[in-house]
């Protein structure tokens, strides 16, 4: 496989007629109106919130407004159906200007902006990622979501979706973890706060663990028992699915900020096994090193082979002109043999991304977004 095989498709151009835009943070991927085909959810860090509608065809897409102007969105957002119309809503937290958690109403009318309300405010700025699964074995849906910049290190919070989700603040909050943390020398603090959340059946029990970072956290009963498997990783891409074809899943990292906060050289990219002990750290295996701002990563069977193929996109470094440096932005698919041996494809250069998704948007094998 080879780049000649993907052709770039654009399928539409928001313009966000606000001098502070800065860009386009939050993307994810869902089927906004039921009709069997996934949309695509953009939203600028300050400017608008919208949605392109699928059709599954070739060309440029219709775009729906969510909301007309957002302030301080991050990336890292989730689409859930929360109020039980069989269409997902849309979660989304602040940067590092903001202490918010906010979920948008999709009515299901096209045309028809969507209604914002608050979920929590934290006190702490950055909510870098949220995501929404069982990890307590009981069948209650949570959300989870990290809060960056609370002066010591990642917290986790855990709340657990309200019947009634339109009720302000949700109640009954939780804290998995705080003062989660990598050393990096390069910052004026002496450390990096956790990023990057997943969720798996990782110790093959049947229920479900959580991935933040460089830790893994199983529930007990009353609370989470917290695992270091990894270290040196600095602001985390996560993801989980079985990798070598061993029928137990692995945990894979990208490393997605590290030279925006100071790693000059680059981040890594690699998949990670345990090695006996599930609790001792685990056994790390680099699939490529120095990527510049690795902020992508998504698994699935981007070869059609049947099995999980691992996709990877950088950043980049650009300067103030936004004319990049070093070199330029690279996609990559490391196609997987099925036992965890991959061959690298670079299929596009050029084109930086942020929080790219993967999705099968025509029916007939995956595009990237």
């Amino acid at each position: 496989m080879s780049k000649q095989l993907f052709t770039k498709k654009v399928i539409g151009t928001v313009n966000h007629d606000v001098p502070n835009a800065i860009f386009n943070a939050l993307s994810v991927v869902g089927d906004i109106n039921g009709d069997g085909f996934d949309d695509v959810v953009i939203g600028a860090v300050n400017g608008k919130l919208v949605w392109f509608e699928n059709k599954g065809e070739i060309g440029e897409w219709k775009m729906h407004t969510i909301d007309d102007q957002v302030m301080n969105l991050e990336c890292g957002g989730s689409l859930v159906d929360l109020t039980g119309n069989g269409l997902p809503d849309l979660i989304c937290g602040n940067n590092a200007a903001g202490d918010g958690v906010y979920w948008w109403e999709n009515t299901g009318r096209p045309d028809e902006k969507w209604t914002k309300r608050l979920i929590i405010k934290t006190g702490h700025t950055q909510i870098h990622d949220t995501i929404v699964g069982d990890i307590t074995g009981d069948g209650q849906k949570a959300l989870i979501f990290t809060n960056q910049r609370t002066g010591k290190g990642t917290r986790i919070y855990y709340i657990p979706i309200p019947e009634d989700p339109t009720v302000s603040p949700w109640p009954n909050v939780q804290i998995i973890a705080e003062g989660k943390w990598e050393p990096n020398p390069n910052s004026p603090t002496g450390f990096q706060p956790e990023e990057g959340l997943a969720i798996g059946d990782i110790d093959g029990d049947g229920i479900n663990e959580l991935i933040c970072g460089t830790h893994w956290y199983k529930y007990n009963g009353k609370g989470w028992d917290g695992y270091k498997f990894a270290s040196g990783y600095l602001t985390c891409k996560c993801a989980v699915g079985d990798v070598d074809g061993d029928g137990r899943n692995e945990i894979v990292l990208s490393e997605g900020d590290p030279v925006i906060y100071g790693k000059t050289q680059g981040g890594k990219l690699a998949w990670f096994k345990p090695k006996g002990d599930i609790t001792d750290m685990w056994e790390e295996h680099v699939l490529e090193d120095n990527l510049l701002d690795a902020h992508s990563l998504q698994l699935g069977d981007i070869c059609g082979n049947g099995r999980i193929d691992i996709f990877v996109g950088e950043i980049g470094v650009a300067d103030e002109q936004r004319k990049y440096k070093i070199r330029l932005p690279r996609l990559l698919v490391f196609e997987n043999d099925g036992k965890g041996n991959f061959t690298r494809h670079l299929i596009d250069e050029g084109t930086g991304i942020h929080d790219a998704m993967l999705a099968d948007t025509r029916k007939k094998g995956f595009w990237i977004l």
